[in-house]
């Protein structure tokens, strides 16, 4: 079954738990907020799941689904960094503060 999402809509998943709101998200993630609501919308199709309960004047908050999948997609996006430099140490590349 090929992914329904994207390391980038799994990113801004974890900026609104931690923000708890879009918009602070997309200030942290330098993109616009209906980017962002955007990106948790398709990720709730592709998972099947409610991960947010809307709070319109007040945010956003985990569901119980969303506090499970946040665990989780922390642990994803530490392993796919991971990659990232085991690709850079394989291919030589050099990388790290200056």
């Amino acid at each position: 079954m090929p992914l329904r999402f994207t390391i980038r809509q799994l990113e801004y998943f974890v900026a609104v738990g931690e923000a708890g709101t879009i918009t602070q998200a997309s200030e942290k993630m330098h993109v616009s907020p209906p980017s962002i609501s955007a990106a948790i919308t398709q990720l709730e199709s592709a998972f099947g799941v409610t991960l947010f309960v809307r709070q319109h004047a007040h945010g956003l908050s985990l569901t119980q689904a969303g506090k499970r999948m946040l665990t989780q997609v922390k642990l994803i996006l530490y392993e796919s960094n991971h990659l990232v430099d085991l690709a850079s140490d394989i291919s030589g590349t050099v990388r790290g503060p200056l």
